[in-house]
């Protein structure tokens, strides 16, 4: 089992394309559960223009469901 903090730095990976690094996590409150892996800082959002948010969260924000392994890097399925 992984710990949160270790996904955290993680290279991501889907087949044998690198995306990006793991910065950090959204989480849903009600349940707990992980909703995104974020390939950049949530924080870069404040101030964006509506197109231009809707563009970051479509490159930066990966569905949890998509990650279908974390060990030394992070390897998710259907993105490029």
């Amino acid at each position: 089992m992984n710990r949160l903090s270790d996904i955290y730095g993680k290279s991501i990976y889907s087949d044998s394309n690198y995306l990006g690094k793991a910065k950090d996590v959204l989480i849903e409150p009600e349940t707990g559960q992980i909703k995104y892996l974020l390939k950049g800082k949530p924080s870069t959002l404040l101030g964006k223009e509506k197109n231009e948010a809707r563009k970051y969260i479509k490159e930066n924000f990966i569905p949890f469901e998509k990650v279908k392994a974390i060990k030394d890097i992070v390897v998710v399925e259907g993105l490029r």
